[in-house]
């Protein structure tokens, strides 16, 4: 009789057990739709999504010196945006990186930004993500966790000049630009993305 009734208990943990993967499965494949370009648009993903990392802000502005995403708190910030060409600074720590994405409608291109100990303190760090990849191995870890943020809606940053002296923001441009160039290819190879990285919506089901 026992051996019946524990039968009976565990059968009905299954079937308790089955709705919530269902709630859960779903839940997760809404968030993966937020990751999938709108239709004749690329869209940009920023993660930042380290529990060290979550009391710090990485701002994302472009060559016209105007916010772009402002990233922090363990999100992943979507951007959609138009196919092509693209220049970015981001700025973390007081050092600003230089990334270049040349963007193919109906794909998503991932960056995922964090920090790294050194022997003075932490430092940012960039990782892009390629299509096939380690990195894109590695991008369902680093996207578990997250809020899916829309940079569009935060009013305090999209396409509002940046929140310092100009002359700042200019020499903050001016250094990344000198880096860039002073660079050689494969360093700069790092911090760039084509358009085949960039993951069709196909290859966000599979995340």
């Amino acid at each position: 009789m026992k051996r019946i009734s524990l039968a009976v208990v565990l059968l009905a943990l299954g079937w308790a057990a089955g709705p919530l993967r269902a709630a859960a499965d779903a839940t997760e494949a809404g968030a993966r739709a937020d990751f999938v370009a709108p239709e004749g648009q690329a869209l940009v993903v920023f993660i930042q999504n380290q529990r060290v990392d979550r009391k710090m802000t990485f701002t994302v502005f472009g060559a016209d010196k105007r916010c772009v995403a402002e990233v922090g708190g363990r999100e992943a910030q979507v951007l959609p945006t138009p196919p092509g060409p693209y220049l970015f600074y981001v700025l973390g720590y007081g050092t600003t990186y230089r990334i270049e994405l040349y963007m193919e409608a109906g794909r998503t291109y991932f960056v995922r930004l964090y920090t790294v100990d050194r022997p003075v303190g932490q430092a940012p760090a960039i990782t892009l993500v390629r299509r096939a990849s380690q990195s894109h191995r590695l991008l369902r870890h680093w996207l578990e966790g997250a809020s899916v943020t829309h940079a569009l809606d935060n009013e305090g940053c999209y396409g509002r000049p940046l929140k310092e002296r100009a002359n700042r923001t200019q020499r903050r441009l001016n250094e990344a630009n000198a880096g860039w160039k002073e660079a050689d290819e494969v360093t700069r190879d790092k911090y760039m993305l084509i358009e085949r990285d960039g993951l069709t919506a196909s290859d966000i089901s599979r995340l």
